[in-house]
């Protein structure tokens, strides 16, 4: 009887100061690490990487948008939509990408084109490389809060450091012939991981074509 005594009383003892053990000890952490936040390949003063992205193309046969409307200048020999991609290297004030685009040009008779100009609709395609420099360029930023805009806009200190000027040249395949392009562009970075650009292109008389004057417009994702 009196072993039957002790266990039970060490039972209760144990029983008793469990709870008081059990507060002794370091609480247990459940909770993982946190998530470190996404990061961007494309914000004002550093926008390097892969981008994708899709445009309009007008070819036109003048620039007198005022006195003769898109219609009669832009888009006078017709238009394309296209699709596009390549890579680029921008540190915020150096700038090199080399891309490749395929669109499906729409062609418009006119008067002052001449008809081997305007032989139907086709595909049209471009290699191009592009070189530049930002003359101002500027690593301030911040994003907008949720609350000021569904998609996180970048707002720069300076417009101009999320804008970089280039010069553009290279080759364009259109009705069964290649021709020489180059002009010139802008590319703007609108939105964390996203650009927008506008370019001047022009395609000198050659090989039996007349000269074209030729404006891209169009939106990317980097990645």
């Amino acid at each position: 009887m009196k072993l039957r005594t002790i266990l039970f009383a060490c039972l209760a003892s144990i029983a008793i100061g469990a709870p008081a053990f059990g507060a002794d000890l370091p609480p247990i952490i459940t909770k993982g690490p946190a998530l470190a936040a996404p990061v961007s390949r494309c914000a004002p003063g550093a926008c390097s990487g892969w981008y994708a992205g899709f445009g309009l193309i007008g070819n036109g046969t003048n620039a007198d948008i005022v006195g003769n409307g898109i219609n009669g200048s832009v888009f006078a020999a017709g238009g394309a939509v296209d699709i596009h991609g390549g890579y680029q290297l921008w540190n915020g004030a150096l700038f090199a990408a080399a891309e490749a685009s395929l669109g499906y040009e729409f062609s418009s008779p006119t008067s002052n084109v001449p008809v081997a100009n305007n032989i139907g609709s086709s595909f049209v395609g471009m290699e191009l490389v592009k070189l530049g420099y930002n003359f101002f360029p500027s690593q301030q930023a911040a994003l907008t809060t949720s609350s000021q805009a569904p998609v996180p806009l970048t707002v720069p200190a300076n417009l101009l450091a999320a804008t970089t000027p280039y010069l553009v040249f290279g080759g364009m395949q259109r009705h069964g012939i290649s021709e020489w392009v180059n002009g010139a562009g802008v590319e703007t970075v609108i939105a964390q991981g996203w650009s927008s650009r506008a370019e001047y292109l022009y395609a000198p008389s050659q090989q039996g074509q007349p000269s074209n004057q030729i404006v891209r417009i169009g939106i990317d994702k980097h990645f």
